[in-house]
């Protein structure tokens, strides 16, 4: 009977023990034993130049194989890859931190660090990145005359991607995902892009084909180039309380948030952006998409720039501080059936641009109750017909 009760007790605790969680040092990211598996445990080795994406792909292999679930674990230190690191359906990356694990480019091959995944036969993705950094080494490539690449680059058709606490630096694009649906951008940095920051869709593509993303509370810092996030093509996602700062003005005509290419009922709020040649912008096709309460800091060309029809803007806040910029605040350009309403603009006292400008074939927009702050035109009115102006006020 004592050696039954025994045998009892022991069985209980090996079963605690596999359902109770363990934490991966260095890491608030919690993992099942059961479930995770460490990348150095396949081969995988930090600190040495030549390229590791092989064995970090077997440490993959070592859940899809078999068709299950995992996690691998890649402790912190500097991974270099010169070939895609492809990440594997079902199963997901984490590392100790931004900043303490770091997959890095290396070599000659003209891949982006991360590329297309290996799926199951379906778009079903379901993975997570998170806690780590990946680096293109850019900056570093071109001073030796090496091919510059971006950080991620998926082509293929996914569903159920998470970036999590990711940094992404030093890139031409931060993260190209031209089809990726059902998926989440958060808390993660991009820093340091040539090109797009977060870029969606193509025009080869139809409209929808990224769809139901959200990408919120990200940090997108000193890009050079490029949209801090450019939803081409994009439908049905939602843009919220990213931080989209420039230390410096860039030399070219992006937006700090761009929807080109027909992207449509996409909802961007809540967002700051400072120092873009534009703030927000929609190009011709973009149509149903809301922007509200988002705060745009010292415009070059344009605060927002609308080509584009049937689009809410609501409750923005354009400042201008820089008193070197004097950019038109609001523009509506060839645009039809769109609402401005309850913006508000501050600008610095001598300020003499365009409040809200309304050019080319602009027919039937709602223009109301919006608060301008300029010496000059306060709400102009020069092409098309059918606009509704009423409430507006001006602080000068």
């Amino acid at each position: 009977m004592k050696l039954r009760k025994w045998k009892v007790s022991l069985i209980a605790v090996l079963c605690m023990t596999l359902v109770a969680g363990v934490y991966v040092p260095g890491n608030s990211y919690k993992a099942y034993a059961a479930e995770t598996v460490n990348a150095r445990d396949f081969g995988v080795r930090a600190g040495v130049t030549s390229d590791q994406s092989a064995a970090l792909h077997a440490a993959m292999k070592h859940f899809y194989d078999r068709g299950v679930q995992g996690t691998v674990y890649l402790p912190a230190g500097t991974y270099y890859v010169d070939n895609a690191v492809r990440l594997h359906a079902g199963v997901s990356l984490v590392g100790d931190g931004m900043g303490r694990t770091i997959i890095k480019k290396t070599g000659t091959v003209g891949s982006y660090v991360f590329g297309n995944p290996i799926l199951r036969g379906n778009n079903d993705l379901n993975a997570t990145v998170s806690y780590l950094t990946i680096d293109a080494d850019r900056t570093n490539r071109a001073a030796r005359g090496l091919g510059q690449v971006g950080g991620i680059n998926i082509d293929a058709d996914i569903r159920r991607l998470t970036l999590s606490n990711v940094e992404i630096r030093d890139t031409t694009i931060g993260a190209l995902l031209r089809r990726t649906k059902d998926s989440v951008i958060t808390n993660s940095v991009f820093d340091r892009t040539s090109g797009h920051a977060i870029a969606a869709g193509h025009e080869s593509y139809p409209v929808g084909e990224f769809r139901n993303v959200q990408i919120t509370k990200n940090r997108i810092t000193n890009s050079t180039g490029g949209s801090g996030i450019n939803l081409s093509r994009a439908a049905h996602s939602v843009v919220t309380d990213n931080e989209i700062i420039n230390s410096v003005q860039q030399s070219d005509t992006y937006g700090g948030i761009r929807i080109p290419n027909g992207g449509e009922y996409n909802t961007v709020k809540n967002n700051r952006i400072v120092n873009y040649p534009r703030g927000i912008f929609l190009t011709t096709g973009a149509r149903y998409n809301t922007i509200e309460n988002n705060t745009i800091v010292d415009s070059r060309i344009h605060g927002i720039l609308v080509e584009s029809n049937n689009n809410y803007f609501r409750g923005n806040i354009i400042q201008q501080v820089n008193t070197s910029l004097n950019p038109e605040t609001i523009r509506l350009s060839n645009a039809s059936s769109n609402e401005v309403s309850g913006n508000r603009m501050s600008t610095y006292s001598s300020f003499r641009n365009f409040g809200i400008r309304v050019t080319g074939n602009s027919n039937n927009n709602q223009i109301l109750n919006n608060v301008t702050s300029t010496s000059g035109t306060s709400v102009s009115i020069e092409g098309g017909s059918g606009n509704t102006v009423r409430g507006n006020t001006n602080t000068r």
